[in-house]
């Protein structure tokens, strides 16, 4: 319609009105608040359900990225020295992104950082005083057997030092708090989470599927511990991961489980 009709029409209604008598003004006002009741009614009540067209469409493409997964799974992309080479362009690509993303300070990501590297700060320096201290009462209880009391008398202060320094580090580890993370503060980490993956992969050249299931692979492997035999993967492949893993160890720090997965808040 034409912006001339709607004039014509809008100045007919305006004569209309002034020309009918008061009641039926009234009850033509009450007509439309009836007409908007009804209109807001409709708008609140549920809409239909989506048409079998979208519906059947929806299932394809959960259908499909099933299939993707079970892919991706079962057929992983090898660990080539060349793949590997492509992996530690992406693993940089995706921890230069966290870097940035962490540096925000005060945000959730920010905060469950700091408190995860303190925390295994903690775990590392617990570990290498609890070390120190048991070869010192291993070497003392030598001495002793020995005879050499003079020499044990300096290996009890040694020792009583160095039991001071770890109830020291023990009292600091256990002053940590851990941040309090609601429910959106876990959306976004998931959320940066995914655009460090999809960052990552872009650098490798792999896809999506493709970076996290040899992310996984390489990760588990680099990081396992040195009693554990590993198992699933080419005699090829673990060469290829020897040759780089104390390169792999350092670029992966502390932010992966030996899972292939980022540490989250625990």
């Amino acid at each position: 319609m034409s912006r001339n009709a709607y004039g014509a029409l809008a100045a007919i209604a305006v004569l209309t009105a002034l020309a009918i008598p008061a009641t039926s003004q009234a009850q033509f006002g009450k007509l439309i608040k009836k007409k908007v009741a009804e209109t807001a009614i409709n708008k609140a009540m549920p809409q239909p359900a989506a048409p079998a067209d979208t519906q059947a469409a929806r299932r394809t493409a959960e259908e499909a990225d099933r299939k993707a997964r079970q892919e991706a799974w079962a057929h992983p992309t090898p660990i080539s020295a060349a793949n590997l080479g492509n992996f530690v362009t992406a693993i940089r690509a995706e921890q230069a992104e966290r870097a940035k993303a962490a540096a925000v300070l005060g945000s959730p990501l920010s905060r469950s950082t700091q408190y995860n590297a303190s925390k295994a700060t903690c775990t590392r320096e617990l570990a290498h005083n609890d070390t120190i201290l048991k070869k010192m009462e291993t070497e003392m209880q030598a001495l002793a057997a020995a005879g050499k009391i003079q020499a044990m008398q300096a290996y009890i202060l040694k020792a009583q030092k160095a039991s001071n320094d770890q109830v020291a580090l023990a009292n600091r580890c256990n002053a940590l708090v851990k941040p309090e993370l609601t429910d959106a503060d876990f959306a976004l980490i998931r959320a940066e989470d995914a655009h460090e993956d999809s960052v990552g992969a872009a650098a490798g050249g792999f896809t999506s599927l493709e970076y996290g299931r040899l992310r996984e692979r390489v990760i588990a492997y680099a990081l396992m511990p040195a009693s554990w035999s590993p198992s699933g993967y080419a005699p090829a492949e673990i060469q290829a991961i020897d040759a780089r893993r104390v390169e792999l160890k350092k670029l992966l720090g502390n932010d992966f489980a030996n899972s292939g997965q980022r540490v989250s808040l625990e």
